[in-house]
């Protein structure tokens, strides 16, 4: 958990609505200012500094402009620090654990076993592409494919697809530099955000808050997008290897845009995590028209959001309270048990 800076980035101190983001930012360091001297004589403040430093690093963050409108309004109208806290509340319940959600991913790893062998490329994305990818394994499948059969950070080959495919096998041997590796189609919005969720479930409820956000950020498009089966449209999912997959399902990476058009730098929470990695990434498709890259304005969110997430304190919290569910058999009678309790169902909820 970082505090939060005594000045508003360059980039906002130069914005035309300068005054009114001040304003809203001078409300969330005051908050915490004083949650600062309740912590310091003592007093148990719960989660009300990472509440109020999730507002403060959105207004830092937070994608686009009309984002960056409607939370200075939200904030600037909250009517005393309770009202703040209940919305730095909603933006941890509804956007941090949104993303930041322990995946259970189906299926994870490369499986061809049960898939005809070829011996041309051609023949085995001619048999293999989906027009319309329906799951999991066709966002999969169509993501190998434009891909290159490789994860799109390391370049390592999908090993499933090179024992089924004997050009690729032959290109990958020829290769010395070549790897191969057991490869993962991930999702920047998450599977479970739209999909296969019933009328009028608790899930349901989550998942219109968070696309209510994600509209107020001016992001209106987004549920219909992403709705039901087109979670797994090509925009929303990338070939990575496991351990890459886990640091952004994590947070723990995102993709930072650059000049260059599909170009991207890596951001780590932590550098040591980078020690492994290419600074920068490329997407490359062979037809932008059928085969088309991630989408920028998904990658932007999720960079916000991941950002957000670890100076506040977000993802160290919800990685305490995993590992807390993990260690626990029983819940405490006396109540202390309450948030391990209410985190299991948030993660039903967001899984």
């Amino acid at each position: 958990m970082t505090s939060l800076p005594r000045t508003l980035p360059e980039r906002l101190q130069q914005h035309p609505r300068t005054s009114h983001i001040a304003s809203a930012y001078g409300v969330c360091l005051k908050l915490e200012a004083s949650l600062q001297v309740d912590t310091d004589n003592g007093k148990d403040v719960g989660r009300g500094m990472i509440y109020c430093r999730i507002l403060g690093y959105l207004l830092h963050y937070v994608p686009g402009e009309l984002g960056l409108r409607h939370l200075v309004s939200e904030i600037v109208s909250c009517d005393g620090d309770t009202s703040l806290l209940k919305l730095g509340q909603m933006y941890f319940n509804h956007y941090i654990r949104a993303f930041r959600a322990r995946k259970g991913r189906t299926p994870s790893h490369s499986s061809h076993a049960s898939r005809p062998s070829f011996d041309r490329l051609a023949d085995m994305i001619k048999a293999n592409l989906v027009k319309a990818p329906q799951s999991h394994a066709d966002a999969k499948t169509n993501a190998l494919i434009r891909d290159g059969f490789r994860c799109v950070v390391t370049g390592r080959y999908d090993r499933g697809s090179a024992n089924a495919n004997r050009e690729l096998k032959d290109a990958v041997d020829s290769d010395p530099n070549a790897r191969l590796d057991s490869t993962e189609c991930a999702h920047i919005f998450a599977e479970s955000t739209n999909s296969a969720i019933e009328p009028g479930s608790d899930k349901r409820n989550y998942a219109a808050t968070m696309w209510a956000i994600m509209t107020c950020f001016g992001h209106a498009e987004l549920p219909k997008e992403l709705n039901g089966p087109k979670v797994h449209r090509l925009e929303n999912v990338m070939t990575l290897c496991h351990d890459f997959h886990t640091l952004f399902d994590n947070l723990d990476v995102w993709f930072v845009p650059t000049n260059e058009k599909n170009k991207y730098k890596l951001g780590w929470a932590w550098a040591s995590n980078s020690r492994d990695y290419p600074e920068h990434v490329i997407f490359k498709t062979s037809d932008e028209t059928n085969l088309p890259v991630p989408s920028p304005n998904y990658l932007a969110i999720h960079a916000a959001c991941a950002k957000v997430a670890h100076l506040s304190g977000a993802a160290q919290c919800i990685d305490k309270l995993y590992q807390d569910l993990d260690d626990s058999t029983t819940l405490d009678p006396n109540g202390a048990s309450a948030e391990i309790l209410e985190h299991a169902l948030y993660q039903v909820m967001v899984s």
